[in-house]
């Protein structure tokens, strides 16, 4: 909110963190953080709204190197003379509270150490981001300990009374925090007060009888620090000569380009655009992009300036967006001309003298930028209008490349979306929740496994599932969240990604540590039984897909009383799922009680849900209704296959079809039933957003409230692990199965990454032959499937031809 953008990495860098010392937390201190006091402004009382700024002089005799650990309720930005050098902490619960290491490399002498804190409770703050109280520690570690460490250093706070919080998005299911409204003639710290801080919490000192100190616990991320890289650029395609503060804005025809010359050079060239007093003017800016991030401004004069930055992820059809709770038209997400912004964002009032910069409190996400200005009695200049993007550092090394030109936009489209999606946790959505949710979340990991081959967020996501575990056993059906969520179908998930990971990455040690979790939620799951071994009516919301017609995405007839088929099947695929992970990390006795479960259960559900007259799997007992669900996780379970000509295409068949996010399972099943073909038929949809004008993958069919869902993007999982057929088959991806279902492709090309480097295969198809040259990794064998032969693989460089 106060500081220049980042300073780079040969200032600040976040570093592994120590080892933690044996120990129980709070109890007695296990890292140097511990031994640091908690600090709070002492005239802004607990659960109180309000900004706290934090500096610390540190006088360096020659350039040195120093380390530090930092944390803060709710969040901090770290700064080092003037510029940011960190954001934090990573998003998690007070029992499993986030810090961070970091390394300074300090030049000759004196430096000014900042940490900027704010805090805010629901609705102020997002959904997402849980608290105790709001405060701030630091700890020096070795030499730097003295000079650094709160409680010891002498830190000085002033308390900055100009940001305030306005309402959250009126329309749809928004729960990232309200509107920041921010005073810079009073969030100014050379006008500040500076006192000693309050103690709101001392250092963790030992106790010899047990007594746990309250509120944080500290648990290190183990994630590295997020994305701080500078964008501009973006064009005008939208302006209006005045304020406009009304909740819905139409643009008209686009400007020409000497009309909005001064506001390209500013955005594309960091060219000073200055503004004459009582000026008024508002500005459409299309960022050709999807952005997560922090606007950033530079300015001088203009005091008395108001300046709105808000946020969309398209524009609509009409005035009011939202009616009867349901989202309005967007159509073509690049048309501009006669559509209406409706956004979220933040206001500034400015102020201050000098050059100064400014940002939101949080992060926002869209396409479209709409800034209104409206100058006050001097001329303002704006020197600089970017946005600080924020997000996993994801690195991508995966390629695959077909003889079908529409595949490289649907990959481009679901990179995107990805990365919209890859924060400190893995987030449904940017734009509207930041929350992260199982069901989405498993299919994020399967896509940073593809991607990337990064395992850092999916293990700090199910980490974080694991700990928040509740009623009996089941974790939460989204977390971290101040408000908790219940959904027995969203936690039989849970497993699901364990076994994945198993699967996909190599870390028996880190796995194992996670089985005590799986065995809570597996014996809370035992006691949902009913006599005939079924889930009669387990807790909480029973999602399984946004389809129209079911009630909330309810798994048909749950809610009337039934025994639900796709819940049950659900779980027969986490009983399986638990044998696979007892039999490889865990224990032989539990992986043959769940195997023998899953024997009877997989009986029972033939019984009672298999329809011989239309030859599928009914929805619920009643045999009323039959959905494509059905029949995706009956395959995946390795149960009764029906024909696919019979649920392939749901309209002509009568089925419930699967939406956006579900479709993942039915492309896993049409791979299964050996008709992978038809995935590359279905992707119909997704180039059709790109000619849409999207530039991530959406929520779900139209109307629809996302644009960007990251559960979207799976196509590019399937294009690898389905068209090209390459998948796992043992622990540790120590063998493969490589078995392409190509379709209407002649050739294609996938690189993949593996826990020991690159899976590479090159292919190609003619009058029913293939002929493949494979690359394994070290430790990695397997077998190539085609027309029902195999051939062997081996570590390294061969040739394949079969057909």
């Amino acid at each position: 909110m106060l500081f220049a953008p980042f300073a780079g990495e040969g200032v600040c860098r976040r570093v592994a963190n120590p080892a933690a010392r044996p120990g129980t937390p709070n109890m007695e201190p296990r890292h140097a953080l511990d031994g640091a006091a908690w600090l709070w402004h002492p005239d802004l009382p607990a659960n109180t709204p309000g900004c706290v700024l934090f500096r610390l002089a540190v006088k360096s005799a020659c350039a040195e190197t120093v380390r530090l650990q930092v944390s803060a309720d709710l969040c901090f930005v770290l700064a080092l003379n003037g510029a940011v050098i960190a954001r934090g902490p990573d998003t998690g619960d007070v029992t499993h509270w986030s810090f961070a290491t970091y390394e300074l490399k300090l030049g000759a002498g004196v430096h000014r150490l900042e940490a900027a804190v704010w805090w805010a409770g629901i609705p102020q703050a997002p959904e997402g981001r849980m608290t105790w109280r709001g405060g701030f520690a630091c700890a020096g570690l070795g030499a730097a300990a003295e000079r650094l460490t709160t409680g010891v250093a002498p830190w000085r706070a002033a308390r900055l009374d100009g940001l305030e919080w306005g309402p959250k998005l009126a329309r749809s299911y928004h729960v990232i925090g309200g509107a920041g409204r921010l005073d810079l003639g009073r969030l100014d710290p050379r006008r500040a007060r500076w006192v000693k801080p309050a103690v709101v919490r001392p250092r963790i000192d030992a106790h010899p009888c047990g007594l746990i100190a309250p509120g944080w616990c500290l648990e290190p991320s183990g994630l590295p620090e997020q994305r701080h890289d500078l964008w501009r650029g973006g064009r005008v395609r939208g302006r209006r000569p005045r304020w406009t503060a009304a909740p819905s804005v139409r643009f008209g025809a686009e400007p020409t380009a000497a009309a909005t010359a001064g506001w390209t050079r500013l955005l594309r060239d960091g060219v000073p655009l200055t503004l004459p007093a009582r000026h008024a003017e508002t500005v459409l800016i299309d960022t050709d992009d999807y952005l997560c991030g922090y606007p950033m401004l530079e300015f001088s004069g203009g005091a008395g300036t108001q300046l709105r930055i808000e946020w969309a992820e398209s524009l609509f059809d009409r005035e009011d967006p939202t009616i009867d709770n349901t989202p309005g038209p967007k159509g073509d997400r690049g048309a501009v001309a006669g559509k209406h912004f409706v956004g979220f964002g933040d206001m500034w009032e400015l102020g201050g003298s000098g050059r100064r910069w400014t940002s939101s409190p949080w992060w926002r996400a869209g396409r479209y930028l709409m800034v209104s200005v409206k100058v006050g009695r001097r001329p303002l200049t704006l020197h600089a209008l970017a946005v600080e993007r924020t997000g996993f550092p994801l690195e991508p090394t995966m390629k695959f490349r077909a003889d079908d030109p529409t595949l490289a936009p649907v990959i481009e489209l679901s990179e995107r979306g990805l990365r919209a999606c890859m924060h400190d946790v893995f987030v449904d959505c940017p734009y509207y929740e930041q929350m992260m949710y199982v069901a989405d979340t498993r299919i994020q990991m399967l896509l940073a496994y593809t991607f990337a081959g990064d395992d850092r967020l999916p293990r700090r996501g199910m980490e974080l599932f694991d700990l928040c575990r509740g009623r009996r056993g089941y974790p939460a059906m989204r977390h971290p969240s101040f408000l908790r969520q219940e959904s027995a179908t969203f936690a039989m998930i849970w497993p699901w990604m364990m076994h994945d990971f198993a699967l996909w990455r190599d870390d028996p040690a880190w796995l194992r540590r996670r089985m005590s979790g799986l065995r809570a939620l597996m014996e809370a799951l035992q006691t949902e039984r009913d006599a005939d071994g079924l889930l009669a009516s387990p807790p909480g919301w029973l999602f399984m897909d946004w389809v129209p017609g079911w009630f909330a995405g309810w798994a048909p007839g749950q809610r009337e009383g039934r025994r639900s088929g796709l819940v049950n099947l659900q779980y027969l695929l986490t009983l399986q799922r638990a044998a696979d992970l007892e039999s490889w990390v865990g224990d032989a006795r539990l992986a043959q009680r769940w195997s023998e479960q899953a024997a009877g259960l997989a009986a029972t559900l033939e019984r009672t849900f298999w329809d011989k007259r239309r030859g599928l799997w009914a929805d619920d007992e009643s045999h009323a209704t039959f959905s494509q669900h059905g029949q995706a996780i009956a395959v995946i379970a390795g149960l009764r296959v029906p024909d696919p000509s019979r649920w392939a295409d749901a309209v002509g068949n009568g089925l419930a079809a699967a939406t956006i996010y579900f479709q993942h399972y039915l492309f896993e099943a049409l791979g299964r039933a050996g008709r992978g073909d038809l995935v590359l038929e279905k992707l119909a949809m997704w180039r059709g957003l790109v000619t849409q004008g999207f530039k991530t993958p959406v929520e779900s069919p139209e109307p629809a409230r996302s644009d960007c869902h990251a559960w979207g993007a799976h196509p590019v999982f399937h294009l690898h692990a389905t068209i090209a057929g390459i998948r796992p088959t043992a622990p540790g991806f120590r063998a493969v199965r490589i078995a392409p279902q190509p379709g209407s492709l002649t050739r294609l090309e996938s690189e993949l990454p593996h826990p020991r480097g690159m899976i590479r295969l090159r292919a190609e198809f003619t009058s029913g032959r293939v002929e493949a040259t494979v690359e394994l990794p070290p430790e990695t064998d397997g077998v190539f499937v085609w027309g029902g032969t195999e051939a062997a693989l081996r570590p390294g460089a061969q040739t394949v031809r079969l057909g």
